[in-house]
Order: C-alpha cells, then structure tokens, then sequence
C-alpha cells in the first residue's frame, strides 16, 4: 500500500541521520542498485511488492517534494534539504523497477499503458541525471535550476498516475492524502514569496 507512514519514516531518518546520507551516499546509490536488479529478478516475491509497485521510490521522491514547501527557517526543513540530492537519486534509482517489473506486460498488451507514469518517467530521466554532482558541475547554475522546475511537472503527472491507477482504494485514499498537505503547503509559500515581492 502507498503509506504515509513510509515517508514518515524516510522524514525521521533524514532528520536524525543527514551527516551520515550525506556521507555515505555513494554506498546507498550502489544498495539502490543493486536492489533494483534483486527486484526486477525476483519480483514475484510479495515482500518486494512495495518496490515493484513504486511505493518506496515514490516515498524517497515525496519527501523531496515537501522539503520545497516547507517553512524554509524551520530546522527540519534544513535537513531535508540539505539530502535532497541523495534522496532523489536514491528515489528515482529505486523508482526504475517499477516500470521493468512491468514492461513485459504493457509491451504484450496484456496491461494497458499509463501514459501518465510513463511521461512522469521522462520528464524524471534528465532531472535524474543531473542531480548527480559530477554532471551538476558540468552545466551553469542557472541552466540546471530552470531543468529542476520540470520536477512539477513530473509530481503533477505522478499524482495523477497514482489517481487514475491505483490498484485498490485505499491507494487513491492515500495518494491524496499525501498530495493535498504537499500542494497546500507550496501555494500558501508562493502565495507569501508573491505578496512579499510585491510590498517590496
């Protein structure tokens, strides 16, 4: 199931232990790896039903998300910031095997496409490339943020592949759940950028 829970718990992690993501993140891409690759081999295994469903790398992908929205004086938001990079690359890594695990399917026609993970897909293909520091460093600074902002586009595709292809109600429960705190925090932080640049 999509769970909240889970990305609370990725939340907690990235509060207490941002020096040690930070400091092991080349580790934790490798495990990432080499998780997508134990997935995709054994994913009839339901323990690894959360990983061929997307769930896990979604939850990465969402506390990303929401560290743009928070308060960005609170500590919290600090810390996840300051994993942001880590935790995307881990996310998106982690997210590849849900679309290997049923690619087989959709190219035999006997599941239909969803179009709206797969352009959530691409758009996150660049967005994931980049973040890896060797390639960040090898584009000016304000090339690479207009190439982040695509990342809305991708969140407002994923949400809506997560409405439209929830296998159950409780998923669509869930996906809601998680995306209306996420889209009410960032309008109210615009909505206050907007009216401070304006009293300027």
């Amino acid at each position: 199931m999509l769970s909240p829970i889970l990305v609370g718990i990725l939340i907690l992690i990235a509060y207490v232990h941002t020096k040690q993501i930070l400091k092991h993140k080349l580790v934790l891409y490798t495990i990432a790896w080499i998780l997508v690759g134990i997935v995709v081999a054994f994913n009839d295994l339901p323990f690894l039903t959360p990983f061929i469903k997307g769930f896990v790398g979604f939850a990465f992908l969402y506390v990303v998300m929401i560290a743009g929205a928070l308060n960005p004086k609170w500590k919290l938001t600090m810390r996840l910031k300051s994993v942001r990079t880590p935790y995307s690359i881990l996310g998106f890594t982690i997210l590849i095997a849900h679309p290997l695990s049923y690619a087989a399917e959709i190219l035999s026609h006997s599941r239909e496409v969803p179009w709206f993970g797969i352009g959530a897909f691409l758009v996150m293909i660049p967005l994931f490339i980049t973040s890896y520091i060797t390639i960040r460093k090898k584009m000016k600074p304000k090339t690479w943020v207009k190439l982040q902002k695509w990342a809305y586009l991708s969140y407002a595709l994923v949400f809506v592949h997560l409405i439209v292809n929830a296998s159950s109600v409780q998923n669509r429960i869930a996906a809601i759940l998680l995306f209306i705190p996420y889209l009410s925090l960032k309008l109210f932080k615009e909505f206050k950028r907007l009216k401070t640049m304006k009293s300027v």
